[in-house]
């Protein structure tokens, strides 16, 4: 058949319709490798899928007395699962030292007729265009047809295993990962018995990673070993969810669900936990055994399995932290990576889009519910700015003739508009983040905004201007509309499960808790906010003041005295307490300084700006007149404190500290550029 790809001198020649086997020169995406987008994509017209379905059928005709070819659906899915066995097959046996394994496994870096890139082909462009064309509503073929058509297969060809051959229980495990990933993409809710079955099938893959001889030489594309790890998580979230919505169950689904949860193994979070944390004693022992090899001057064939593997695991086991709620046992496990906040163009999560967009998403998030807005601001505004290239990218590509639109889950298309909806995530708690640094000392919202990128502020202003407008005049209700938009879906806990269990749900098991994690989390969330709510209002009104009376500060904002004194001793507390991420301090994620000692040590011009937002309050000792300075006026000079219910200078010391016109003209100017600049 024309249609069919052919081996021909060891170079593999396009197949019309799926592209398998694809092998020209094509631009490289952010992974370092390809995306599917560039190059002759196979998009098929409504011509050439008459010609292969002719030729195909005319095939299976001349044909018909194979029996492998009964077993699968079409000559396409067929060549799919036999080429894919033989590359994988080809990696493994290879007899070569397999050089170095970072390179050849850099998403199919080295081209010709490494079988490495040829696989890459096949996951990263034939599975998504068969996916999209011949399984858009149905699953692909189950492992049991898969492992009987290889057998027939090498029957025709009179094959038999040999010592030095593998058999085929990685490529199954390979195999049962895709198929179930399909399954997850295709149907809204995968029945209770696939959901099951899904997590055997990663048990088993992991089981063979884990044991490195079943794995020893095999170099997989990074994207796929990224993939696996993100999958995984998701499935995971998907089950937790899944079952906590009881509703609108059967009795034979909720039986089996507390079947399952009696099992104790299906799916549970402390499982997924210790997978993921085997992987990443995998990868150390690796690392150790190659320090050894080097001192020996010995080479063994290696496998960019377990190392590239058990570095998506860090990201993984964090992200499952992030989403228990765990929040600073997130930010430590993140410190295994040394280069998530810092790291180049050339760390392993920054080439892979779908795991660089996740590292900042997670890392913003954990600092986000650990009030630290704008440590979480410089990660959500990396992540934007990554999506925007990518999207950009994409479209230049599309319009320049590189394929037409790609479209499916599995395609570059798909996935970027996934990354898209993270990245409209990532706005809206940016957006909340530069309305909860109002009053939050150098961290106000303007700092916050000015460390953003250009781009990143045009988007932000455009698109949640007037939120943010509302979310500043103390509307909370805009608050928990974009908190419940853009937070991650929690992870409902054996402990929020046993929690809940005492109340309501013993009464009636029948009712849902898969909301109980995130009204958990809202709470948290929403306390903070209630506090922080007036401060932007009230923030507001001191600017225009050096001095004010209690009762008329109580009155503009609508609130009683003892409400106005209290919302003082927020902000103060709030602008007081502020910890921030400076590389040259902290050596963990975790770690932060006070940013008010940090400029009182630094002063000069870089105090100035970094503290030209924050206000100081004192109250005279009667306690019914508020006096106003900033930051910059008591930097002039050591000034006293005096005792009273705010620990601010005194306000004997502030009248008695002279201050020159030229500085007051220049804080005006930069008060009134500040103020233009919100307008516009």
């Amino acid at each position: 058949s024309s249609s069919l790809t052919t081996r021909t001198s060891g170079t593999m020649t396009t197949m019309e319709d799926t592209g398998v086997g694809y092998n020209d020169e094509e631009d490289k995406d952010a992974n370092g490798g390809n995306d599917g987008h560039g190059g002759n994509d196979p998009v098929v017209d409504e011509e050439a899928r008459t010609t292969s379905r002719t030729t195909t059928s005319n095939s299976n005709k001349a044909s018909a007395n194979k029996t492998s070819e009964l077993i699968l659906p079409n000559d396409h899915v067929r060549q799919f699962v036999s080429f894919l066995h033989k590359r994988i097959d080809e990696s493994l046996t290879h007899n070569s030292s397999g050089g170095n394994f970072e390179q050849q496994g850099r998403d199919g870096e080295r081209r010709g007729t490494n079988p490495v890139y040829e696989i890459g082909n096949l996951y990263e462009k034939s599975f998504p265009v068969i996916s999209e064309r011949y399984f858009k509503n149905a699953n692909w073929p189950k492992k049991e047809a898969v492992l009987e058509f290889l057998e027939k297969e090498r029957e025709e060809e009179g094959k038999t295993l040999t010592g030095e051959e593998t058999d085929d229980e990685i490529f199954l495990a390979l195999y049962e990962e895709l198929y179930f990933r399909h399954v997850y993409s295709r149907s809204a809710s995968p029945s209770i018995e696939e959901r099951v079955e899904s997590w055997k099938a990663y048990c088993r893959l992991f089981d063979c990673v884990l044991k490195r001889s079943k794995t020893s030489g095999l170099v997989l594309p990074n994207v796929w070993l990224w993939d696996m790890v993100d999958e995984f998580i998701y499935q995971f979230q998907s089950f937790c969810q899944f079952r906590g919505k009881l509703q609108a169950k059967s009795e034979e689904e909720i039986e089996r669900l507390k079947e399952l949860k009696d099992d104790g193994d299906v799916w549970q979070k402390e499982k997924v936990e210790t997978y993921l944390e085997a992987l990443q004693n995998k990868k150390k022992e690796e690392a150790e055994e190659r320090e050894k090899e080097v001192e020996s001057d010995e080479k063994a064939k290696r496998s960019n399995i377990v190392d590239t593997l058990g570095y998506f695991a860090i990201v993984g086991l964090a992200r499952v932290q992030c989403l228990s709620g765990e929040y600073e046992l997130s930010l430590k496990t993140f410190d295994a990576m040394p280069d998530v906040l810092h790291g180049g163009g050339g760390s392993l999560h920054a080439r892979i889009p779908g795991c660089h967009v996740s590292v900042n998403y997670h890392v913003g998030f954990a600092y986000f519910m650990l009030n630290r807005y704008k440590d979480a601001a410089k990660l959500f505004n990396r992540g934007i700015s990554h999506v925007e290239r990518l999207q950009m990218n994409l479209r230049r590509r599309e319009a320049g003739g590189g394929g037409g639109k790609s479209t499916g889950a599995h395609s570059p298309g798909g996935r970027i508009e996934l990354l898209r909806k993270k990245s409209e995530q990532m706005l809206s708690l940016l957006s909340i983040a530069v309305s909860m640094s109002c009053g939050s000392g150098s961290t106000s919202s303007g700092g916050v905004m000015r460390s953003l990128d250009d781009h990143t502020r045009s988007i932000l202003r455009e698109k949640y201007g007037d939120k943010m407008a509302k979310m500043n005049n103390g509307e909370v209700d805009v608050f928990a509309d974009l908190f419940a938009f853009a937070c991650p879906k929690f992870i409902t806990t054996n402990e929020i499960i046993q929690s809940t269990g005492s109340g309501e749900y013993a009464a009636d098991p029948s009712l849902s808790y898969n909301q109980e994690a995130y009204k958990k989390q809202l709470a948290v969330f929403m306390e903070e906010v209630q506090q922080r709510a007036p401060l932007p209002k009230l923030k507001s009104y001191l600017r225009l003041y050096t001095t004010i009376p209690v009762q008329k500060l109580a009155q503009m904002m609508e609130v009683t005295e003892d409400e106005l004194k209290k919302n003082l001793e927020v902000m103060q507390e709030k602008s007081s307490n502020v910890i921030e991420y400076r590389r040259e301090y902290c050596k963990s994620l975790l770690d932060g300084v006070e940013v008010s000692k940090l400029n009182a040590s630094s002063g000069g011009a870089a105090a100035h700006w970094n503290t030209f937002d924050a206000l100081d309050i004192a109250l005279d000792e009667d306690g019914k007149t508020i006096k106003v300075f900033d930051h910059y006026t008591q930097s002039q000079q050591p000034q006293e404190k005096e005792q009273t219910s705010f620990s601010t200078p005194s306000s004997a010391s502030m009248a008695s500290s002279p201050t020159k016109d030229a500085e007051i003209f220049t804080r005006h100017i930069h008060r009134l550029s500040k103020l233009m600049k919100e307008l516009k």
